[in-house]
């Protein structure tokens, strides 16, 4: 069997088919709903997340889910489609989560809300429907592809923070100031707290209460750019490496 070697863990490769059980063809297998196939991504998130890609079969997951192992094969054809599709539909749950707390959110400042919404980015990497603990396992396991994902889910996480400051505080210098200088680094920090957060299997509430310092600190970070006490540089301040501060003469 061909394998490959990922980050010391040898795999078997990503690729390779997995064939449907003797006298089953995809077409004759059973079709699934929308709803149906969405209920098979959950009920697969549950068992990626706890096991891992390697360490769960598709007889597992079509028991949970109530189907015939071959609906599954129909659909996915290969277990390991079936975990890259799982782990996309888990970073968008989250990216849909962190949304709509984003948005609805009411702000007093610029400062409080690049608190609120780095707040929210690490709780949704908790929750219970978007937990990061599946996509950390591809990380692990399907690390390419996962890493390309992860990617995109920085990206998309950057642009809805620059949006929302934008739509609440218009094209302002202290929004561009932040846009440049803080987003980037809060939104990479802020996301990799929360993964690791979940994968020590904090809740949303204990990771909100355990967050409180980290998100302060990225509000004194806001405060002290709009301020000008802080300038850009490759030193941190509150412990997020993003800026050198100018202490008061």
């Amino acid at each position: 069997m061909s394998r490959l070697i990922n980050h010391g863990f040898p795999t078997q490769k990503l690729e390779e088919k997995v064939k449907t059980p003797a006298g089953s063809t995809l077409q004759e297998a059973a079709s699934l709903s929308p709803d149906g196939r969405l209920k098979v991504l959950r009920t697969a998130a549950v068992h990626f997340a706890s096991a891992g890609l390697r360490g769960t079969t598709v007889s597992m997951i079509a028991s949970a889910a109530g189907i015939p192992e071959d609906t599954l094969y129909a659909h996915f054809e290969t277990k390991e489609r079936l975990f890259r599709e799982t782990v996309k539909n888990n970073i968008d749950t989250r990216l849909r989560l962190l949304e709509a707390h984003a948005v609805s959110a009411v702000y007093e400042s610029e400062t409080d809300a690049v608190e609120r919404i780095a707040e929210a980015t690490v709780k949704v990497c908790t929750s219970s429907a978007g937990n990061s603990i599946l996509t950390s396992w591809a990380l692990l396991e399907d690390h390419e592809h996962a890493a390309n994902l992860y990617r995109d889910e920085i990206g998309s996480v950057e642009f809805l923070w620059n949006r929302v400051l934008a739509e609440r505080f218009g094209d302002s210098p202290s929004h561009r100031i932040l846009s440049i200088h803080l987003v980037p680094h809060a939104v990479s920090a802020s996301l990799a707290y929360g993964f690791w957060l979940a994968a020590l299997r904090h809740d949303e509430s204990g990771a909100a209460a355990i967050a409180q310092g980290f998100v302060a600190g990225i509000g004194q970070t806001a405060s002290a750019l709009l301020s000008g006490r802080a300038k850009p540089g490759i030193e941190g301040v509150a412990g997020l490496s993003l800026l050198d501060v100018r202490k008061d003469d």
